[in-house]
């Protein structure tokens, strides 16, 4: 053994690597599982019209259908992401795919509203999961200088998820039945699993932290800049709040407290208000007369333009204050959804609208996780991911209850649209009142040894 081993901070020895194959594999395989989310997320609302043509289940019962792999995604993002600072981000994501690809795989097996209810609350426990983990795996692979937009290049794998589940639903759903369609959704994350377990690296911070884990971290950071002198024996450092709690209660000591409220407030609202529109707004559209493909393309035009506009703003936020530029995009977001309902159904306006509300809306979303990661330091970082979506998944279960309790007293068309597209407005205004986060106290968080 090395009597005087030296040192190594393990961020900046990850900010110092240049762009290689394992950073973009790691963005690569984690916009895979980002992908897989989002078809999984909203295969229901695709195919709810025709689940609730087959089963008889009535506008208000929809709700909590909807809700239902929403209040799982909830529990699945307190649960673990905790577990993902715990155990790793590696091993906690692939077991968060794995449970919602045969979720999705056993949807098929429901014969009622019980039956579809209980696998989407299972299903949502692993969509809950999955992205924090992801999110915070890219953040701590990728260089200081990329990492915004690496991780905002990994979030839109949500987004295409959404478009790719939209276009096999217009193409085969109406044909073929909606089962199907969770077949595909349930396959492809499970052969996924396969994938990640065999080339997904875990992140190097996590490895840093635990006991003997000289060799481990060390190889990873010759992965990720092979020019780098890493030896097994060196003593590798991570920068950290001070001391060794990852709990909730870590979120609000250090100045960060004030942070916090700010995102989890803009996540409730943001998915309160998305996740409404990705479960009612085919069925509304079709309830105003148009056909099934055309109301599931106007979700496709949503995610596509959610893809468009979060490149869009990583470029802006690189070059620009990035909570400015978010605030705007919620502003933004806001006067588009309202703009969907002043379309009273019109198919160029609606279509016009959809596509706008992704740009800015969309765009929002995937825009709140890059400035979430640098919120918190390592220790807690999925942990602090993790709850900032938590309380989104709590807005994503009220957003589509609330649709079926405001569908009950069958408003015109754009009150919907007028009531859920203001909130976005308040987000904006949360963003805006955030202040930037204190520095981390810089802490050993490994000084042993591989062996005794």
């Amino acid at each position: 053994m090395n009597p005087n081993p030296r040192r190594w901070d393990v961020a900046a020895c990850v900010d110092a690597a240049p762009l290689g194959f394992t950073q973009i594999l790691v963005v690569l395989l984690t916009f895979a599982v980002a992908a897989s989310d989002g078809l999984d997320a909203q295969i229901i609302g695709f195919t709810a019209p025709q689940i609730a043509a087959e089963f008889g289940i009535s506008r208000d019962q929809l709700g909590p259908v909807f809700s239902a792999s929403l209040l799982g995604m909830a529990g699945g993002a307190l649960l673990f992401g905790s577990l993902g600072d715990r155990l790793g981000r590696r091993y906690t994501m692939i077991a968060c795919v794995a449970v919602f690809g045969f979720g999705t795989l056993l949807t098929p097996l429901a014969r009622g509203v019980i039956d579809l209810t209980v696998l989407r609350l299972i299903t949502g426990f692993g969509l809950g999961g999955a992205l924090p983990n992801a999110v915070t795996l890219v953040a701590e692979c990728a260089p200081a200088r990329q990492r915004g937009l690496l991780v905002t290049l990994m979030y839109i794998g949500f987004s295409v998820g959404g478009m790719l589940g939209g276009a096999i639903a217009s193409a085969l759903v109406v044909e073929h039945g909606w089962r199907l369609m969770f077949y595909i959704g349930g396959l492809l994350p499970l052969g996924l699993c396969l994938v990640l377990w065999a080339l997904l690296p875990e992140s190097p911070h996590f490895l840093a932290r635990q006991p003997g884990g000289r060799s481990r971290v060390s190889a990873l950071l010759r992965r990720l800049d092979p020019s780098g002198d890493y030896a097994a024996d060196d003593v590798y450092l991570v920068p950290e709040a001070v001391g060794s709690n990852t709990g909730i209660g870590e979120l609000f000591r250090h100045r960060r407290a004030r942070n916090t409220l700010l995102l989890w407030s803009a996540f409730f609202i943001n998915l309160l208000v998305l996740f409404f529109l990705m479960n009612w707004l085919p069925t509304l559209l079709v309830e105003r007369g148009w056909a099934l493909d055309s109301a599931i393309r106007v979700m496709v035009m949503f995610n596509f333009g959610a893809v468009f506009g979060a490149l869009l703003l990583a470029w802006l936020s690189a070059r620009y204050n990035p909570r400015r530029m978010l605030a705007m995009c919620f502003a933004l977001g806001g006067l588009a959804i309202m703009a969907i309902g002043l379309g009273n159904g019109q198919w160029a306006v609606v279509m016009t609208a959809g596509l706008a509300t992704g740009v800015f809306a969309g765009a929002a979303q995937v825009g709140l996780y890059p400035i979430t990661t640098q919120a918190y330091p390592s220790l807690v970082r999925a942990t602090g991911v993790g709850w900032a979506q938590a309380w989104g998944r709590t807005g994503s279960i009220l957003g589509p209850l609330a649709g079926g309790w405001l569908a009950v007293l069958e408003p015109r068309f754009v009150v919907y649209f007028v009531v859920f597209g203001a909130p976005l407005l308040v987000a904006a205004v949360a963003i805006a009142a955030m202040r930037d986060p204190p520095p981390a106290a810089f802490t050993n968080a490994l000084d042993q040894s591989d062996g005794p």
